[in-house]
């Protein structure tokens, strides 16, 4: 049997390590891959600038394509605005361009189902109803985005899968420096969020929760991540006497992260913004932390309350200080869930991936 082609969108910050191994993975299996570069945002703030990019882009990946002769050619994107131009206007430069018979893969990393919602729209009824016609799948990472999208009718269920993203769970090494070097004394429980910092991930809930909790155990917050709400954090902290109890990176790599995850005992990630395998708390799952989050999307797929998190309510600090206290104690329920979590990482496996990205990829190949 002829090996498949694939082209594989390669993002540019978010996610990068997923669509390489997942390239990796592929290739395991036998498949033909190469990468191509597929980001619009990053660096340019005019419209124009961001035009230019994806037209750039897209004619970078249909002459790739007349070299490579892609069975499929596979975008790591989203469902929401911006990202739905950018693959409306890279499909229809590279269909103009690459006269071949090619299959188009979107796997979305999160959704906004507003954009389906509104009927009146033009991006609905232009933008989205190209992609319905001309994408072979869309690929989401939760059963929530897919039965949600199936009941307001956006795409041909037999044409929606719910997949995973790859965890690289074998990365997660304790180190008995780490707390030295941030200077967190070793009676301390540390507790990790780590993300975007925006209210919709619960940031502020995890601040407030940590002012009450702090007073009742020997605790450190650690905070990594950058956004808009840092401003308000710095505020709490000062506000309630936490500089010496609290530490915020900033902004660091997804590479560099993988410490904090491996050295912390409770991931506190109350989200309710719309994604859909939010790889904070899956990476958390892998490091064998103890979790708690809210009950959406890909955690409700995949996460069982007490085996491997508490569950808690979105923008709710109290809900989220009850969890912290539960978990703290109970030094058993924490061990629990460490070991439950380390063995549910399994089947996030870049070899699990791949096979199910496979079998996908031959269903739709079968009726090319």
């Amino acid at each position: 049997m002829q090996s498949k082609r694939v082209l594989i969108s390669i993002p540019s910050k978010s996610h990068v390590e997923i669509a390489l191994d997942e390239l990796t993975g592929l290739e395991e299996l036998g498949y033909i891959c190469k990468p191509f570069a597929y980001t619009a945002k990053d660096g340019y703030n005019s419209v124009i600038k961001r035009l230019l990019v994806i037209y750039q882009n897209a004619y970078q990946l249909a002459k790739l394509a007349k070299s490579f002769n892609p069975d499929i050619i596979y975008f790591n994107s989203r469902l929401e605005k911006l990202a739905g131009i950018r693959d409306f206007l890279t499909i229809c430069i590279v269909k103009a361009l690459y006269r071949k018979k090619v299959l188009f893969v979107i796997k979305s990393h999160g959704s906004d189902l507003s954009v389906v919602q509104n009927n009146s729209s033009v991006f609905k009824n232009t933008i989205l109803a190209f992609l319905k016609r001309n994408v072979s799948a869309w690929l989401f990472l939760s059963s929530e985005e897919r039965s949600k999208l199936i009941e307001l009718d956006f795409f041909d269920r037999q044409k929606m899968f719910v997949v995973k993203n790859i965890v690289r769970h074998f990365q997660f090494k304790r180190d008995e420096n780490f707390r030295v070097g941030l200077g967190i004394p070793p009676n301390h429980k540390i507790l990790l969020f780590t993300g975007r910092l925006i209210a919709e991930k619960g940031i502020i809930e995890v601040v407030e929760a940590f002012t009450i909790m702090n007073n009742k155990y020997p605790l450190t917050l650690i905070v990594v991540g950058d956004g808009e709400a840092v401003s308000r954090l710095k505020e709490i902290i000062a506000q309630n006497d936490l500089i010496n109890h609290v530490i915020l990176t900033g902004f660091i790599p997804e590479h560099a992260v993988i410490p904090y995850y491996a050295n912390s005992d409770i991931l506190v990630f109350p989200t309710y913004f719309p994604e859909g395998f939010p790889m904070a708390l899956f990476n958390s799952i892998g490091a064998g932390l103890a979790v708690i989050t809210t009950k959406i999307r890909a955690a409700k797929d995949y996460l069982k309350e007490p085996d491997n998190c508490l569950w808690v309510n979105p923008q709710d600090t109290k809900s989220v200080t009850q969890a912290i206290e539960r978990l703290l104690a109970s030094e058993a329920l924490i061990s629990r869930m460490r070991e439950e979590n380390k063995a549910l990482s399994l089947m996030f496996s870049k070899e699990q991936i791949a096979i199910e990205l496979s079998g996908i990829f031959e269903q739709l190949t079968r009726h090319k």
